[in-house]
């Protein structure tokens, strides 16, 4: 008893100082709390899970490096108590010691938390908690996590004589675990992909937000950070029984870590281009008809070329794509290169810009396509100019079950403008329905913007802004109406990162709509149109850089900037709800993509380009 009592004594003197520092660091950190300027509600997230990683390392790095280094392991291991209950003492104290941290600083938040004070501009704004996660729940998942880095080091420690060496081991450890190893324990055990989502921070009015979602999977998730640090014991007692006097030198510890670096930095420039998929066939563009957008119907995949042009190619083998024809008319009545394309029946209809005075203007060219192999350029009309602004694109051009759809920026306004079919197929203005007013209708640099995605199925069409999910009945199109109008909560706006349209895709009877931050996909039921239904929420990991959104088949597919090169990348929607993240496919300048018939069809601006969906 007194042996154990002596352990106890050793071990607790050396762990309380640094749990008293860190307590006396989250006063400090509560008191500040209350100046405004100190803007606390802004940033305690990263401070705490800052702190949680400092702590663990700083419990970890000594346990057993320090007492080797000292000489006194070996002192401690000839006592009557087994080496097995030194170490395990030694790592139980540490976690203790952690877990109070945890404590302490999650108190910070919790106590008084009404009191919470936002910085000065912010002072107006209310004080609100959006599906508040106790206390108990937040210091448990956080604890969880930061046990199993403790864990790591806890590890390093035991094989190395010198507690830097140990950190050093300890993050490789850690930087294995998550590059390496994550991924083929979450195709074992599927059900902890679904990360349990826990976000914190201040939306653009100021409101504290606390969120957490499925709460089953949140406490699977805890418990199975815990058994990888109750694995990660197991794994330091066992190195310490058969490896008693083995070191880790300096050397060694750096040729691991290099090994590492390459190993890393191979996943993360050379990964997407070595598990790039050569393209099934690659049909090259004709001279002066650069590729822009794409259109997929029927085995037939129709593009608009440079000048307002179209060209038609044959699907029914994509190994052997054959270009059939392609027309353009006969002077420049639109403008551009990239112009956007839909096909009704045997028509196909191009949108763009023209150039002129008192602004430029938006028009539409036809085509008839009934003989792909000798398309005909049936004519154009023009959409009224705005003279309130100038603007160079059209934010939305398809096909509804009634005629078509155009979402364009008007005036001080983000508008939906609906086209009747006339007799010969030519478009016939119908109504127009206002989707939002817009403050800067130049935008910040004058620049053109995308205001919203759109997608359209069949009288409806889904329109996603900065704050809301509008719904448009066009079922009438000299009718328009506004059948519904959606508020997403954004716990920060995506202007914050210089963004302001949220993705959106609808696939049968779900819609799935980007959440800005934290970043997921909300999913909605649409087998009531009007009504959608929230069901569930996938963890998105957005970036600045993805561009479009399509879902076909529970399967999402993005464009997204790599470097100079544009990458389509995957995710696969599993039935427990999760985005597993599939490889991507890189090349340059992607500009559009659909999928149709187990391909992947994508246009950059010389060729057309087809891929299995085995990537």
């Amino acid at each position: 008893m007194s042996a154990w009592y002596a352990l106890l004594w050793k071990e607790g003197r050396e762990t309380l100082p640094k749990v008293l520092v860190a307590g006396a660091l989250a006063v400090v950190v509560y008191l500040l709390r209350h100046d405004a300027d100190f803007n606390y509600a802004a940033s305690f997230a990263e401070l705490i899970t800052g702190s949680l990683a400092v702590m663990a390392i700083v419990l970890a790095m000594d346990a057993i490096a320090r007492e080797r280094s000292t000489g006194t392991l070996s002192f401690l291991l000839d006592k009557p108590v087994a080496g097995a209950t030194v170490l395990v003492v030694k790592f139980l104290m540490g976690l203790g010691g952690l877990l109070v941290v945890a404590l302490v600083a999650w108190a910070t938040v919790y106590i008084d938390l009404a009191s919470l004070a936002v910085e000065q501009e912010r002072l107006a704004y209310k004080l609100v908690t959006v599906q508040s996660i106790d206390y108990a729940a937040m210091v448990a998942l956080s604890f969880a996590q930061f046990s199993l880095l403790y864990a790591l080091v806890f590890i390093g420690s035991v094989a190395t004589d010198h507690p830097f060496k140990g950190v050093a081991v300890g993050i490789a450890l850690a930087v294995v675990l998550g590059v390496f190893l994550t991924g083929p324990a979450l195709a074992l055990f599927p059900l902890l992909n679904r990360y349990p989502l826990v976000a914190i921070g201040l939306d653009d009015q100021g409101h504290l937000l606390r969120l957490a979602t499925d709460s089953a999977r949140f406490w699977v998730k805890v418990l199975a950070n815990l058994a990888l640090t109750a694995a990660g014991l197991v794994v330091a007692v066992v190195f310490l029984r058969r490896y008693r006097e083995v070191m880790l030198s300096w050397r060694a510890v750096a040729m691991g870590w290099g090994a590492v670096f390459v190993a890393v930095l191979a996943i993360a420039y050379g990964g997407p281009f070595a598990s790039q998929q050569t393209p099934a066939e690659v049909l090259a563009a004709p001279d002066e008809q650069h590729y822009g957008d794409l259109a997929v119907q029927g085995g037939l995949a129709y593009m608009s070329t440079r000048q307002s042009g179209i060209a038609i190619a044959d699907l029914s083998n994509p190994q052997q794509m054959r270009l059939l024809g392609s027309a353009r008319p006969e002077s420049y009545v639109l403008w551009g290169g990239s112009n956007a394309i839909c096909v009704v029946d045997s028509l196909a209809y191009v949108v763009g810009q023209r150039k002129g005075l008192p602004s430029d203007s938006l028009g539409v060219v036809v085509f008839d396509v009934s003989d792909p192999v000798a398309p005909k350029y049936k004519g154009y009309r023009m959409f009224a100019a705005s003279k309130a602004r100038k603007f160079r694109y059209q934010q939305y051009w398809g096909a509804t079950d009634s005629g078509l759809l155009l979402v364009r920026e008007q005036g001080n306004a983000l508008v939906a403008k609906a086209f009747a079919l006339d007799a010969a197929g030519m478009p016939v203005a119908g109504d127009v329905q206002e989707i939002m007013p817009i403050s800067d209708p130049v935008g910040d640099s004058g620049a053109w913007q995308h205001r919203c995605d759109v997608s359209v199925r069949g009288s409806r069409a889904y329109i996603a802004t900065e704050r809301e999910l509008v719904i448009v009945d066009m079922a009438d199109v000299r009718a328009l109406r506004e059948a519904g109008r959606h508020t997403l909560e954004s716990f920060r706006p995506r202007s914050y990162y210089n963004y302001n349209r949220r993705l959106l895709a609808t696939d049968g009877d779900k819609l799935y709509v980007e959440r800005f931050w934290p970043g997921e996909l909300v999913e909605f039921d649409i087998s009531h149109p009007d009504q959608p239904r929230e069901v569930g929420y996938l963890p998105w990991s957005w970036s600045h850089d993805i561009r479009s959104l399509q879902v076909v088949d529970g399967v999402a597919y993005s464009l997204v900037q790599w470097t100079s090169d544009i990458a389509v990348r995957k995710w696969t929607i599993a039935e427990y709800g999760a985005l597993i993240k599939g490889r991507s496919l890189v090349g340059p300048g992607f500009h559009a993509l659909s999928v149709a018939n187990e391909y992947l069809y994508a246009t950059r601006h010389d060729a057309l380009l087809a891929y299995r969906l085995n990537f």
